[in-house]
C-alpha cells in the first residue's frame, strides 16, 4: 500500500529498506521532500471473528441493525471507533430526537426506537414524547446523553450482541459481489473480520466507499454538503426567568409563542433572535459563521439545555484536515455564543458550557447508489412502497450550503415510506446500506438523515440480514414481504400493514398551521405540494 507523507512534489516510490540504517532517515525524507511516498510491507492479518451480521458504526442505525438481527436469531458482532455507543445521539450530542409523531399525534416510527424512548423515560432520563414550542415539529423527545449511553450498552447487551469498540473499519476484501472481510485497526492492531453479512452504518459509507462501489457526494450537481454543527450543553440556567424573558420578547420568537404556551411546555424549545444575532454580528459578539439565529431544548436535567448554533459550511466529513479545522473553529463559535446568550437572553445570566460535543456533527457526505433512490416527491407526497421497511416524517431540512436561509416544510405533514431497495449497493450482494448513507437525493435526506427515521431504517436491515442468514440468501433474495411482517410484529410502524396498538398523543396533535420562519432564516419553497 502507498501512503503519502505530505511533501507536495513529484511522488516517488521509496522503500522503507532505504531506511533502514539510516539514523534519522524519515526526518532526512520530510526535509528532502522529494520522496513523497512510503511503501509498507505486505502483513499477513489474524482473523478476528467471523460472525454471521457485522455491523459497522454504533450510530442510530447501527443499535436498530444490530439488536433486530440478533432478536431475529443472526450471530452479530457491532463494532464501532468510540467508546460508547450511539453515534449522534452521544457522540456528536444532537438532542433531541426528531420526529416520531405525524400532526394528528400518530405515532409512526416505533420498533427498536420507541422501545429505546420507553426505557429512558423509566430511566427518567428522557421528557419522553412532547410537544415542540418552535410549532415546526408535531412533536420533539429530550433525553439525557449519558443516560443513553448507559441504556444502549444495556439493549445491546441483553441482545447478545457481540461488542468491540476503538475499532476502525479501514479497508475490504472483495470478490466479485461479495465483501470476503472487514479489515479493522485498533490498539490490538491490524486484524480481519469475516462475516457472511456486513450491514454498514457507518454514516459516511465507509465499507461502500472502501469496496469500490458507487456513491454521490452531497449535492447531486456539484457535490456541496450540508454544513456540519458542533451540539453542546449549556447549565446553569435559570428556566424560570429564561420562561419569563421569552414571554417579555416573544416578538423576537418563531412564531410568536403565547403565555400559556411557554407555560404549558413540558420542554422548552427556543427558535429565533435573527434581528439580535444579525446586531451581535456587526458588533463582533456573534461569530459570523454560526447560524444566523438560536436553537436550543431544554433537557431532562435541572438548568439545562443542548445547543444547535454553531454552523460551518464547506467542510468535508470524510476529510481529516476539514473535520480538524471544524473542531476547533466550532468550539470556538459554542464559546462565543454562550457568553453571547448570558448577555442578551434571562436565566442565562449563571450559564456555564457543560460539554461538547465528542465531535461536531456531521449531517452529510455519501449516499451509495443503490436500487431506488428516495426523492423528494416521495417524501412529501407520503409514497408508501411494497418494500417499505420504515417510516419517516420529519421535515425536509436543509442548513444552507451557502448564505442564510434554511430549508425547512415542517415535520409530521407527509408520513413516508424508505423502500428496502435504497438499502441496496450497486454492484454488492452481501452488504446493506442503513442511516443517512442510504440512496437518497440531497433534498429527500433532508428528511431521511435524522435520527430516529435512521434507528427505524436500521431495525429494518436487521431483520433483513437475519433473513439472508436463515435461509442463504443474496440481498435481492430477501422476501421483503416476510421482513415487512415480521417488522410490524416486532412493533415497527409502517403505512399500509396492519399495525397492531396504534399510539394517538392527543397532547401532540399540532393545532397551528406553517408558521413564518422569518424570525429564523427558514423558508418553505415546497408550500404548494400536496402532503399526502
Amino acid at each position: 500500500m502507498i501512503i503519502g507523507i505530505g511533501c507536495g512534489k513529484v511522488p516517488k516510490k521509496i522503500s522503507l529498506k532505504i531506511f533502514e540504517n539510516n539514523i534519522g532517515g524519515y526526518s532526512l525524507a520530510l526535509k528532502n521532500c522529494y520522496m513523497n511516498f512510503i511503501e509498507e510491507e505486505k502483513k499477513v492479518l489474524p482473523v478476528f471473528a467471523s460472525p454471521e451480521v457485522l455491523v459497522v458504526g454504533a450510530g442510530p442505525a447501527g443499535i436498530g441493525a444490530a439488536i433486530a438481527a440478533a432478536r431475529s436469531g443472526a450471530k452479530v458482532m457491532l463494532i464501532e471507533r468510540y467508546g460508547f455507543l450511539g453515534g449522534n445521539l452521544t457522540i456528536a450530542m444532537v438532542n433531541p430526537m426528531f420526529t416520531f409523531h405525524d400532526i394528528n399525534g400518530k405515532q409512526v416510527i416505533r420498533g427498536i426506537a420507541g422501545e429505546l424512548v420507553d426505557r429512558l423515560v423509566a430511566l427518567k432520563a428522557s421528557h419522553g414524547h412532547v410537544s415542540d414550542l418552535t410549532f415546526d415539529n408535531a412533536s420533539m423527545t429530550p433525553f439525557d446523553p449519558e443516560g443513553m449511553k448507559y441504556l444502549l450498552f444495556q439493549m445491546v447487551t441483553e441482545a447478545k450482541v457481540e461488542l468491540l469498540l476503538h475499532t476502525w473499519a479501514v479497508n475490504v476484501q472483495r470478490d466479485h459481489n461479495n465483501v470476503l472481510s472487514v479489515i479493522i485497526e485498533n490498539k490490538s492492531g491490524r486484524q480481519a473480520i469475516c462475516p457472511k453479512v456486513v450491514i454498514d452504518c457507518s454514516a459516511d459509507a465507509d465499507i461502500i466507499a472502501l469496496s469500490g462501489a458507487r456513491f454521490v457526494k452531497g449535492r447531486e450537481e456539484d457535490g456541496a454538503m450540508q454544513p456540519v454543527s458542533l451540539f453542546y450543553r449549556i447549565g446553569g440556567i435559570n428556566m424560570a426567568g429564561l420562561r419569563h424573558w421569552m414571554k417579555n420578547n416573544r416578538d423576537l420568537l418563531k412564531d410568536a409563542p403565547t403565555d400559556e404556551e411557554i407555560d404549558s411546555s413540558e420542554a422548552i424549545a427556543f427558535l429565533g433572535l435573527k434581528a439580535l444575532v444579525k446586531k451581535g454580528m456587526e458588533l463582533g459578539e456573534f461569530p459570523k459563521e454560526a447560524a444566523p439565529r438560536i436553537l436550543f431544548y431544554q433537557l431532562p436535567i435541572e438548568g439545562q439545555v443542548a445547543v444547535n448554533a454553531t454552523r460551518l459550511q464547506g467542510i468535508d466529513g470524510t476529510n481529516a484536515a476539514d473535520l480538524t479545522y471544524a473542531e476547533i473553529e466550532t468550539r470556538s463559535q459554542a464559546w462565543h455564543i454562550t457568553n453571547f446568550l448570558k448577555k442578551y437572553v434571562g436565566g442565562f445570566e449563571n450559564a456555564y458550557i457543560v460539554d461538547t460535543g465528542v465531535q461536531v456533527g456531521v449531517r452529510e457526505t455519501r449516499h451509495i447508489v443503490g436500487d431506488y433512490t428516495l426523492t423528494e416527491q416521495d417524501v412529501l407526497t407520503s409514497k408508501s412502497f411494497p418494500d417499505g421497511i420504515a417510516c419517516g416524517t420529519f421535515a425536509i431540512d436543509i442548513h444552507p450550503l451557502v448564505g442564510e436561509q434554511q430549508v425547512f416544510t415542517g415535520s409530521g405533514k407527509a408520513v413516508y415510506e424508505i423502500p428496502y431497495r435504497c438499502l441496496l449497493p450497486e454492484g454488492l450482494d452481501n452488504v446493506l446500506v442503513a442511516g443517512r448513507s442510504i440512496s437518497a437525493t440531497h433534498t429527500a435526506f433532508g428528511s431521511a438523515r435524522v435520527m430516529a427515521t435512521c434507528m427505524g431504517i436500521g431495525q429494518g436491515a436487521g431483520v433483513a440480514a437475519a433473513q439472508m442468514i436463515q435461509n442463504n440468501l443474496k440481498s435481492r433474495e430477501v422476501d421483503v414481504a416476510v421482513v415487512r411482517a415480521q417488522l410490524v410484529k416486532d412493533g415497527q410502524y409502517l403505512t399500509d400493514m396492519n399495525n397492531a396498538g396504534e399510539k394517538v398523543d392527543e397532547k401532540l396533535v399540532l393545532n397551528r398551521g406553517d408558521g413564518s420562519g422569518e424570525t429564523a432564516s427558514h423558508y418553505n419553497p415546497f408550500k404548494d405540494i400536496h402532503h399526502g
